[in-house]
């Protein structure tokens, strides 16, 4: 008998925001593991269990591989026409049974990038408990302006427990959170939270990971995520998971372990390279 894992939500709308989210990554990345449904409630849907660890430090590599092949694979079958400051609506065509969603088309729209982060980055730097942040407001609004050029990928909460790891594969779990992002984005996401759960990582890990990730979108042509990039999205998530800090198992803060070279390369415009 398959075993179950129950996730509840606190309404019906938010339900079925995640199974939606589910849906377009099951289509988007065919050939990445994610849990089979297998029950939906009104507030909750029944997922087939998965047994794992979830992501160390160790795993970086592996993790930020899938991400680059994630992000690229989606862009490629997808995203190519989103623009990411603007909602991107899909239409998905999967059909349902009796066990799943008795659906035969839905269409999913995937949230934009800039909207559904500008206010929550203003309103966190305005009540000061940001420590040693590196953007300010102005900065944070040029890099939102900037990404509006960018090639479009996704942000899923890419946390190192929304990643369940065997010695044969890597499962993708928790479809909360769905939005379009910049390539590179989810990556500075999976960095900075495992650095902040294991502390300090070597900087030939971060350059390593970093090259493991872009070695996808560079073989389909895509610029990938660029150093000075990179460091953004790293303080956008400092910024923005600032109020997890002792929570979740984040006993770190990133202004406090991260490393040197993304202090300079934000504050000097002429740098463009990490050491």
């Amino acid at each position: 008998m398959m075993r179950i894992f129950t996730k509840t939500f606190t309404d019906p709308h938010t339900q079925q925001r995640s199974l939606a989210h589910h849906r377009w990554i099951a289509r988007a990345n065919p050939d990445v593991r994610i849990p089979q449904v297998v029950h939906i409630h009104p507030t909750a849907i029944d997922f087939e269990h998965l047994d794992g660890h979830h992501g160390t430090p160790d795993d970086l590599l592996t993790l930020a591989d899938l991400l680059g092949h994630q992000h690229t694979t989606a862009h490629t079958h997808d995203l190519h026409a989103a623009h990411l400051n603007t909602p991107h609506t899909s239409t998905d065509h999967t059909s349902g049974d009796a066990t799943t969603a008795d659906v035969a088309t839905a269409e999913v729209t995937i949230a934009d990038f800039a909207d559904s982060r500008r206010e929550r980055l203003h309103r966190l730097l305005a009540t000061g408990t940001v420590p040693a942040p590196l953007l300010t407001p102005d900065a944070i609004d040029d890099w939102l302006e900037q990404a509006a050029t960018m090639p479009a990928a996704f942000y899923k909460d890419a946390n190192p427990r929304n990643f369940l790891i065997t010695d044969t594969t890597v499962a993708v779990i928790d479809f909360d959170s769905l939005t379009l992002a910049p390539f590179g984005y989810d990556l500075a996401k999976i960095i900075v939270t495992i650095a902040m759960t294991a502390g300090p990582l070597p900087e030939d890990t971060i350059r390593r990971t970093v090259a493991a990730y872009n070695r996808h979108p560079e073989q389909r042509g895509l610029p990938g995520c660029s150093w000075r990039e990179f460091a953004a999205w790293c303080e956008f998530h400092h910024i923005l998971t600032t109020p997890h800090h002792g929570t979740n198992g984040y006993r770190y803060s990133w202004h406090a372990i991260r490393p040197a070279w993304t202090t300079d390369i934000l504050r000097n415009s002429d740098k463009e390279s990490a050491p």
